[in-house]
């Protein structure tokens, strides 16, 4: 089964994403909470979408055809990268719950609609 190359394609997106986002909140640290995440998760999110279509679309031929193993070859780097993104959280925020579930649910989220948009393999 191919899942090594779509996950570390998938993988590498989103830590991409993640450091734009840091590099883009480094200089503005000082705004709110909310308008922080906002910030720092959409570069994470477009990662995550990119990535997952990108691992869909390097998907080897005959696992293409059956469609929950590609979904989950796609879906395998933005997966991942949730887990860990969810699990770095800092207990001591306000609301370190509803980040960590927004953390592990988005890249997913972004990361199948990348894989529907991108992937063209019907």
């Amino acid at each position: 089964m191919d899942l090594i190359r779509p996950l570390l394609v998938g993988l590498g997106c989103c830590v991409i994403g993640g450091f734009v986002g840091l590099l883009v909140v480094a200089p503005v640290s000082d705004i709110a909470d909310l308008q922080l995440y906002v910030l720092i998760s959409a570069p994470v999110l477009a990662g995550a979408a990119v990535g997952a279509g990108v691992a869909a679309r390097l998907h080897r031929e005959p696992e293409r055809r059956n469609a929950r193993r590609h979904l989950v070859a796609a879906l395998s780097g933005p997966g991942v990268f949730a887990v860990l993104n969810s699990v770095g959280v800092s207990p001591e925020l306000d609301a370190a719950w509803l980040i960590r579930a927004l953390n592990l649910v988005l890249p997913l989220a972004a990361g199948y609609a990348g894989a529907r948009l991108l992937d063209r393999s019907d």
